[in-house]
């Protein structure tokens, strides 16, 4: 295989896992109004015997600790393929600065969201997972700072990724005779 083309289809999983991370941490919690607004038959007695509101509670607590295992996790593997990109990068290519300072980029943003961000919000997130929405303002506030740093941090990440894809696609199109504009290899010109 293509060295680009293991590059740009290892950037292309780590963006989908990305987009899929983010669409499973929305939907955990939405799950859990969507069971206590619609319980199965099995649950109404649960619900009559503990009561909407803390069963919510606790369903939430379990959504969070699912998603905090998740991105923990998540944390690693991102940083392992950044490693990897910079890497097959660094030592399999002769790539300029530009696409080798990206994708350290990328690895450094891993790093530290990985080390620092995400132990954060697992210790502030864990403090108010039973408290009531009134209580822990302060540390609410910073959870949901927390929050932003990592969303933040995850938009600059994603826009170097898409910018390598760019720079390769690019770069692609630009050797003629070299591929047909589907990207196949020009079978006349090899």
């Amino acid at each position: 295989m293509n060295t680009r083309r293991l590059i740009c289809t290892l950037l292309g999983m780590w963006i989908g896992a990305s987009f899929f991370m983010a669409a499973v941490a929305a939907f955990s919690f939405r799950v859990v109004n969507d069971v206590l607004l619609n319980p199965a038959g099995e649950l109404a007695p649960y619900i009559k015997l503990l009561g909407a509101e803390k069963l919510r509670m606790l369903f939430r607590h379990e959504a969070a600790e699912f998603n905090r295992a998740l991105f923990d996790g998540w944390g690693l593997v991102q940083i392992l393929v950044g490693l990897l990109i910079f890497g097959i990068l660094l030592f399999g290519t002769k790539e300029g600065k530009l696409i080798l300072g990206l994708s350290f980029l990328m690895v450094l943003l891993s790093t530290g969201m990985h080390l620092l961000v995400t132990p954060s919000i697992i210790g502030y997130g864990r403090s108010v997972d039973f408290a009531s929405p009134d209580l822990e303002p302060e540390i609410r506030n910073r959870l949901r700072a927390l929050h932003n740093a990592y969303t933040s941090l995850e938009v600059v990440k994603l826009l170097c990724g898409a910018t390598l894809l760019i720079i390769f696609f690019r770069e692609v199109k630009r050797r003629p005779g070299t591929t047909t504009q589907d990207g196949f290899e020009d079978i006349e010109a090899a």
